[in-house]
């Protein structure tokens, strides 16, 4: 018979896989969606040149939502585990700098040189400000640890955004396929939740304190993001639609698994805001190990995805993309792998440990990825990239036991 505390873990165990099937499960279903319906809808019906401008308007507006979005998210959960929150100290915050950042989107799009007309950068504009908001909201649930709410969540998203195929033919705006799943997310935690409905203005004597937490957080996670979208910015700029087209195929299967740690993160976030107990070295070796394992496995995964998927979606793009299939997925696994690292270091450290980690990122990706353009075109770009994550997930470790070492010398002074 298991002892006590052998049956409480499996307990805990149990739920925190069960917890990590629906969040996963989730994200999986609105990726699916998105990846592998709508994007290849866009190709065929643009075509590589002007798909390519959309992907990179994309890039702009998961930059600033996921960036605004995810961060007043995080934040919550981590004071979570300190206090109760209260609405108004993140919707105060997040409604005017959505609104800030649906603007910057809109005139980027407007004044690039992407050929987007007015009515499309207004609309992608709007769909910046809604995914914000729908990135922020599931928090709804994650508070909670209602893993079975957030996967409803994001299947109303999912069953929005193919509603939104039948406006894109109507009214032939790239956008609309997007906007109708954001809203209907919206409407659900409104109609169902408390986010955005019980003392959604009201603040706390923490409101500062949040703030200056969430503002930290956003300036870490545009870091991370711009550069992660950065690659297909750049690429336009210096290369064309048609390279943004090849190395979004070529990194789609990595990318969208990368997609994964959202969910699985949330899952890991909202435990680690409740476990009060001690990280040690044991335990971070342990992790150690453990992301090396699915950096190979992954990497794998992905060349062998990439294969089946390209072949049976953009068939027409198979030999353009096929020798960029490994470097650009490990590029990508190793990313999302550092982002799961990143959120454990959330919990042990200071967040200006995860602003350092970015700016050393920031600084590097510039420092290889231009001239590697330049000098080689998009395999010497691959080859960056992949440089640059590398060196991220390494940082994002290293401080780990940094961190933990500091804790315990701190427990000895004790």
């Amino acid at each position: 018979m298991p002892n006590k505390k052998t049956s409480l873990f499996i307990k805990r165990f149990k739920s925190i896989a069960n917890d990590s099937i629906w969040s996963i499960a989730a994200l999986i279903l609105l990726n699916v969606v998105s990846q592998f319906i709508i994007y290849p809808i866009w190709a065929r019906k643009y075509g590589d040149e002007i798909y390519g401008n959309i992907i990179y308007a994309i890039s702009i507006i998961n930059i600033f939502s996921i960036s605004i979005g995810i961060a007043t998210n995080y934040a919550r959960m981590a004071e979570s585990s300190k206090r109760t929150t209260i609405n108004g100290d993140y919707n105060r915050l997040i409604f005017p700098i959505s609104f800030v950042a649906a603007a910057l989107c809109f005139f980027i799009l407007l004044i690039g040189d992407t050929n987007i007309h007015l009515v499309d950068a207004a609309f992608a504009g709007g769909l910046c400000f809604f995914t914000i908001l729908r990135y922020y909201a599931d928090v709804e649930y994650r508070l909670s640890l209602n893993y079975k709410g957030y996967f409803i969540y994001y299947a109303s998203i999912s069953a929005g955004y193919i509603l939104g195929i039948l406006l894109l033919y109507i009214f032939d705006i790239w956008a609309l396929v997007l906007l109708p799943g954001e809203i209907v997310g919206l409407i659900l935690v409104w109609k169902k939740g408390t986010i955005f409905k019980k003392d959604i203005f009201h603040i706390s004597p923490y409101f500062k304190d949040n703030c200056h937490a969430i503002l930290l957080l956003i300036a870490t996670n545009f870091i991370t993001q711009f550069i992660y979208n950065g690659d297909r910015i750049l690429l336009q700029s210096l290369l064309g639609g048609v390279a943004v087209t090849t190395y979004y195929l070529a990194s789609l299967v990595g990318k969208t698994m990368s997609l994964i740690t959202t969910p699985f993160n949330s899952v890991i976030i909202g435990y680690l805001s409740r476990y009060k107990g001690k990280f040690t070295k044991k335990i971070i070796h342990v992790l150690f190990g453990i992301t090396l394992v699915v950096i190979l496995v992954g990497t794998i995964a992905g060349v062998l995805g990439s294969y089946i998927i390209i072949s049976i979606l953009y068939p027409k793009n198979i030999d353009s993309t096929k020798q960029y299939f490994l470097i650009a997925n490990l590029s990508s696994v190793s990313y999302f792998v550092s982002n799961i690292v990143t959120t454990i270091l959330l919990r042990i450290a200071e967040v200006k440990c995860q602003l350092k980690i970015n700016i050393i990122y920031a600084i590097t990706f510039f420092a290889f990825c231009i001239p590697a353009i330049l000098g080689s075109g998009l395999l010497g770009f691959n080859y960056a990239v992949l440089a640059t994550n590398i060196l991220r997930y390494g940082l994002s470790i290293i401080y780990c036991y940094k961190s933990i070492r500091c804790e315990n010398m701190v427990e000895e002074n004790i």
